[in-house]
């Protein structure tokens, strides 16, 4: 009976160890099963997360190059209609987002450029497909992301004293062996020719000719600047100089093409501060002056007594020339004694390659004022076809007429100031001026490749402002100090003397302008 009772003990003990093994295994099974279910929906989420920031992402890029083009069509002058065009292209045609015309707002609907004319506000939206989260409680196949972006046209101040912009000109910048070039600033050549680099090594850039010519190697010859970066290579590297005599070689070749500073400054238009009546064709010598009948306006004259004029800035005698703002076909001054009115003056081509402005001699007052030299197809209401030129190349051959300009710096001149002068007030229907143009003394359509030639004969300080003309060559001779800058396709300096530019921050320029993202 007792060996009875202890095979019953152990048979039990047994089969308690069986159920309780058949129990930890259930157990392990439900514990692994609940595991690997909690693990899957934390895949599943993160898989969720992961395609809507993705999501999220390619809104972003998409809202801000959306704002971007958005911008720049503002910067170029066109209404709000334009610029939401052409961000809702970016936003739906070439991002393929969820968002219509209504996302997109100039100026922009909200944040801190609320209702700041040149602004314009993009809402990029899409909705992603989720995998966890339409299983979920929330029960939703898709859910919506999106993103904003706010971009406007911002001012910069150039520090550059030569720009020399056309890659294409061989060299961009030529010094002539008897000149020389002082820079008291930067110098900065897109030209991609060859030559050597500033250790006179080979730039190897496959290219012809040189990006820069420097002139002869004497002592007090050459290019002298604070900074002078180059595309290409050049002829001699000797010759480019410190501005300081004994500071490091200020010379840097095979840098990025540096973009146009004045890319999208506006055109002229009757909007801005143009004039729109035809002034015709003034010339004025020692002996004569003839075209001021042509006047529209009745304005242009020659005094025949003391006057007060422009406002309070002049006090003329009798016997001296008076011009106005407006609409010309060519000016050209030789002699005797001229006022310009402050202003603009837009030069209007007649003739193929003709002297447009020509101002060699006698006695000149031209101060607040900028010259416009366009073509013969201008519409000053519109500023078409010059308002379409921006950023491309000019066709082989001209579509208009065109006309170079000469001057003599023997006298002086100062660019666009809208806090200075009241152009409103200057006379009788005179425009006021908008103040895009302050530092601006000459700006020439960038589809016009006529050549602007500046003869310097004085040691003083003469032409200030910045000139600029996107295609346009610079060719300077003789001496002469400007506190200006020059931004042009190609530059050469020539004679036996030296050229001094002053680009630091006393020197009048104008404001650059570019689209920038904000928010």
């Amino acid at each position: 009976m007792k060996r009875h009772s202890k095979w019953q003990s152990e048979n039990r003990s047994t089969s308690s160890r069986i159920r309780r093994g058949v129990h930890r295994r259930g157990a392990y099974f439900a514990l692994f099963t609940a595991s690997m279910t909690l693990f899957l929906g934390v895949l599943a989420l993160v898989y969720d997360l992961a395609l809507l920031n993705h999501g999220w992402r390619h809104c972003q890029n998409a809202a801000d190059a959306a704002a971007l083009a958005g911008g720049k069509k503002l910067i170029e002058g066109n209404q709000s209609g334009a610029s939401t065009s052409k961000a809702l292209e970016y936003l739906a045609t070439l991002n393929h987002t969820d968002s219509t015309s209504a996302d997109i707002h100039s100026p922009p609907a909200s944040g801190p450029y609320k209702d700041v004319q040149g602004y314009i506000e993009v809402v990029a939206r899409k909705r992603v497909k989720t995998w966890f989260l339409r299983f979920s409680l929330f029960g939703e196949p898709s859910v919506e992301v999106k993103a904003r972006a706010v971009a406007g046209a911002e001012a910069f101040l150039p520090e550059d004293g030569v720009i020399a912009l056309n890659p294409m000109a061989v060299p961009g910048l030529t010094v002539g062996g008897s000149s020389a070039l002082k820079v008291n600033g930067r110098i900065v050549v897109n030209s991609e020719g060859g030559g050597v680099d500033e250790f006179g090594n080979p730039v190897n850039n496959g290219n012809n000719g040189v990006a820069m010519s420097g002139g002869a190697t004497n002592s007090d010859k050459g290019v002298y600047a604070r900074v002078i970066d180059s595309v290409g290579g050049v002829d001699n590297y000797l010759v480019f100089k410190p501005y300081v005599l004994g500071e490091a070689s200020p010379l840097h070749t095979k840098v990025p093409t540096e973009p146009d500073p004045y890319l999208n400054v506006v055109t002229p238009t009757a909007s801005n501060g143009v004039d729109t009546r035809f002034r015709g064709n003034v010339s004025v010598t020692n002996n004569n002056a003839t075209g001021l009948t042509s006047d529209t306006g009745k304005q242009n004259r020659k005094t025949t007594k003391t006057e007060v004029i422009a406002n309070g800035l002049y006090t003329v005698p009798s016997g001296v020339v008076v011009l106005h703002p407006g609409i010309y076909e060519s000016i050209s001054i030789t002699g005797g004694t001229v006022y310009f009115i402050p202003g603009i003056y837009v030069l209007k081509a007649n003739k193929a390659n003709q002297d447009i402005l020509k101002m060699t001699g006698g006695t000149i007052y031209a101060n607040g004022l900028m010259f416009y030299n366009t073509g013969a197809n201008y519409n000053s209401s519109t500023g078409a076809p010059d308002m379409y030129d921006l950023g491309t190349t000019p066709p082989t051959a001209a579509t208009t007429l065109f006309g170079s300009t000469a001057i003599n710096t023997s006298f002086s001149t100062t660019p666009i100031n809208t806090s200075i002068y009241n152009y409103a007030a200057m006379y009788t229907g005179a425009k006021a001026v908008a103040k895009d143009f302050n530092g601006m003394m000459f700006y020439q359509r960038r589809h016009n490749t006529q050549v602007l030639k500046i003869t310097g004969n004085t040691s003083s300080t003469s032409l200030t402002g910045t000139f600029y003309g996107k295609w346009m060559p610079l060719d300077i001779s003789g001496q002469g100090k400007y506190d200006a800058q020059f931004v042009i396709s190609n530059m050469s300096v020539s004679g036996s003397g030296t050229v001094e530019v002053t680009a630091g921050n006393n020197a009048p320029k104008a404001m650059g302008k570019s689209v920038f993202l904000v928010e």
